[in-house]
C-alpha cells in the first residue's frame, strides 16, 4: 500500500545536548522554503522535518506516521477531505495541521515564472501547466487549521 511513498529527515536543527527536537511531518511532494523552514524554527525552536512523498493511500496512514515518529506538527499538501480527517485526528492525538499560506501573486510564461521566483528563492515557487503558463506562489506565514467543513447538497 505504501510501496511508493519516500520518508526521509528533510532538515533538523544542529543539535544541542539536552534540547529536543518538535517533529515536524512535511506531507508534500515539494520541499518546504528556505523561508518556511526559519519560521518554524522561530515558533517551535529546534526541529527535525520528516517529508512524506508520493501517493498518500489514506488520511489514516498520515495519523499512523504522525504517531510512529512521534510528530506534534503536520504540514500536509493533501487533498481537503485528508486534511478534515487529520484535523479531527490532531484534536484526538495532540498534533496540529498547519496550513502553508501561499499567495499567487503572477500567472505568466514559465521562462518570466523564473525570474520572479529567482528574485526570492527561500519564498517562491512555481507550478507549470498544460496551456503553457506558470503560477508563481510566495509563502505567507503557516496557519493552524482548526476545522475543516465540507458542506454538499444533491446535485
Amino acid at each position: 500500500m505504501s510501496g511508493n511513498i519516500e520518508i526521509s529527515v528533510f532538515y533538523e536543527t544542529p543539535s544541542i545536548e539536552g534540547v529536543d527536537k518538535t517533529i515536524i511531518l512535511w506531507v508534500s511532494r515539494h520541499d518546504p522554503l528556505p523561508v518556511q523552514i526559519k519560521t518554524l524554527e522561530q515558533k517551535l525552536g529546534h526541529i527535525k522535518v520528516i517529508k512524506v512523498s508520493g501517493v498518500i493511500p489514506t488520511a489514516q496512514y498520515v495519523v499512523d506516521l504522525v504517531k510512529k515518529y512521534n510528530a506534534k506538527i503536520v504540514v500536509p499538501v493533501l487533498p481537503m477531505s485528508f486534511i478534515a480527517h487529520l484535523a479531527e485526528a490532531g484534536k484526538r492525538n495532540g498534533f496540529i495541521v498547519l496550513f502553508a499560506k501561499m499567495e499567487a501573486i503572477a500567472q505568466v510564461p514559465p521562462e518570466e515564472a523564473r525570474k520572479l521566483v529567482e528574485e526570492a528563492p527561500d519564498k517562491r515557487t512555481m507550478t507549470t501547466y498544460a496551456d503553457s503558463t506558470a503560477k508563481v506562489h510566495e509563502f505567507r506565514g503557516f496557519e493552524k487549521v482548526k476545522e475543516v467543513k465540507i458542506v454538499t447538497e444533491p446535485w
